[in-house]
């Protein structure tokens, strides 16, 4: 023991010793001419290459998949493998007992000692096998339209956008951009990521789908969500309804950076449609600040609305004390401000007269309709504003106005009910459709729409209201309102 520690205290001291030598060679080193050269910030995202082209790190090689029969991305195998552990087993499990099965007559002498009998051997073993064999191909599907899903949704971080900078608000003749940028690192970028919907199509499609993103624009600011347009036709923003003016302060509007490989990309969603006119019509698709599709269409433009309730969330607790937008200035915009204020105020106290008289057009709405005819009920004013079933202390904040024409507008605002009045706490984001006949009369509300909205939970359910009364949507186990249709 005594040589063991002696030999112990021997070699601490021979480490320390060194240790001014070692300190010294370190403080040289730092003061060499060459140390003071900064070394390169290394990017947040990095593709492994390898030096002799053989793409041995190439995560996005395709590797034929013998389930699929097809050639997949590495990389999306690899998500696929993570996030479906067990559906590969059972596809192995069904092919199996598929061979199996269908082996057993040839095999049953070798293995039991005597040949299979007609009935129930080999009934019972070929039934069994079919019924497997048509399992392992329905596996062998769902797995194909996952890998197919992931796929796009891979491809689709190549894609480049470029976004208006903030400096565009302050410009009285154009606006400037940011410096272009993948969705696969803007996704990456942590605080910077946003939310992407991109739709693609011709001067008039592109037209009436953007409608509702321009109404809705203050929201995607508060939802941090991005729409980028990709115009098949070479249109620009006049032709979609955008004035100088407000395409300066549209800053949730991207440029596709590479406009061709946009368009690529849309025909390759479009090439999965059955309809052959399919690439011809508008499209559409939804990308998380993750990277995942919640959604894609072809044909008609999305609900937003709905989208919004479900998938672009607010990312901030939103505030009763809200200011309106600044925009609002001109006395057309605040008269449409005001006839919203007086929708409430009827609402909130439940004045009938005023509901039914002064407030709403006489008209029907298309909307509403459509519910009543699929079998849904109608509230009439009257049970609407009752005592315990209206809004009483309910209040409002951050509402904006967007006019379309001398005899078409929209409003947006917050809702905030009470508790108290037999309303969950939360907040609901409405919308408004106003009309009149010409310039100079009196606002008429055509359309007032309104649903859940908040950072903690999707949407239940979306209200509409029109003349008559209300009708309330719900959203049911089916996942009607998840519009998946293309990139799946």
């Amino acid at each position: 023991l005594a040589l063991a520690s002696e030999t112990f205290r021997v070699q601490i001291l021979t480490a320390d010793a060194f240790n001014p030598t070692l300190q010294q060679i370190s403080s040289n080193r730092l003061s060499h001419p060459l140390s003071t050269r900064q070394r390169k910030p290394i990017p947040s995202l990095i593709v492994l290459h390898q030096s002799n082209n053989n793409n041995s790190f190439d995560m996005s090689k395709p590797t034929f998949d013998i389930f699929t029969l097809r050639s997949i991305r590495s990389d999306a195998l690899l998500r696929y493998n993570s996030l479906n552990q067990s559906e590969p087993l059972r596809i192995n499990l069904y092919m199996f007992f598929t061979l199996g099965l269908f082996a057993y007559p040839s095999i049953s002498e070798a293995v039991v000692g005597e040949p299979a009998s007609l009935f129930p051997g080999v009934v019972l073993s070929v039934a069994g096998g079919a019924f497997c064999a048509f399992r392992f191909v329905r596996e062998c599907g769902f797995r194909s339209n996952k890998l197919n899903r992931i796929e796009k949704e891979m491809n689709a971080q190549l894609l480049s956008v470029q976004f208006p900078s903030a400096a565009s608000r302050f410009s009285s003749d154009r606006v400037t951009y940011d410096a272009p940028i993948s969705l696969g690192r803007l996704q990456a970028s942590g605080l910077r990521s946003r939310r992407i919907i991109a739709l693609c199509g011709t001067a008039s499609q592109l037209k009436d789908a953007l409608l509702m993103f321009r109404v809705l624009r203050n929201r995607l600011a508060q939802s941090k969500s991005a729409v980028v347009v990709v115009p098949t036709d070479g249109s620009s923003s006049e032709d979609w309804g955008f004035d100088g003016l407000e395409l300066r302060n549209s800053l949730y509007l991207a440029t596709p950076e590479n406009l061709e490989q946009w368009k690529e990309y849309f025909q390759s969603l479009a090439s999965n449609d059955n309809d052959a006119t399919s690439s011809q019509k508008l499209t559409w698709l939804g990308l998380t600040n993750t990277g995942k599709s919640f959604g894609s269409g072809v044909g008609e433009p999305p609900k937003l609305l709905e989208v919004f309730g479900q998938n672009l969330l607010p990312f901030d607790i939103l505030d009763e004390e809200d200011s309106d937008d600044a925009s609002i200035t001109n006395d057309k915009k605040q008269k449409v401000l005001a006839s919203q204020k007086a929708f409430y105020s009827a609402l909130t106290t439940g004045d009938l007269d005023a509901m039914t008289g002064d407030i709403y057009e006489t008209g029907f709405v298309r909307d509403v309709d459509e519910v009543i005819e699929n079998g849904g009920r109608i509230d009439g004013w009257e049970s609407c504003l009752a005592a315990g079933a209206r809004p009483a202390n309910m209040k409002i904040s951050g509402s904006d106005v967007l006019l379309i024409s001398e005899t078409e507008a929209y409003s947006t605002t917050i809702e905030f009910p009470e508790p108290g009045d037999g309303f969950a706490r939360g907040t609901l984001l409405a919308l408004q459709r106003w009309k009149r006949l010409k310039d100079g009369d009196d606002w008429k509300l055509e359309l007032h729409q309104t649903i859940p909205w908040s950072p903690e939970s999707k949407a239940g359910g979306l209200l509409m209201c029109d003349c008559r009364g209300c009708v309330a949507l719900t959203r049911g186990p089916d996942r009607s309102w998840s519009f998946r249709g293309m990139i799946d």
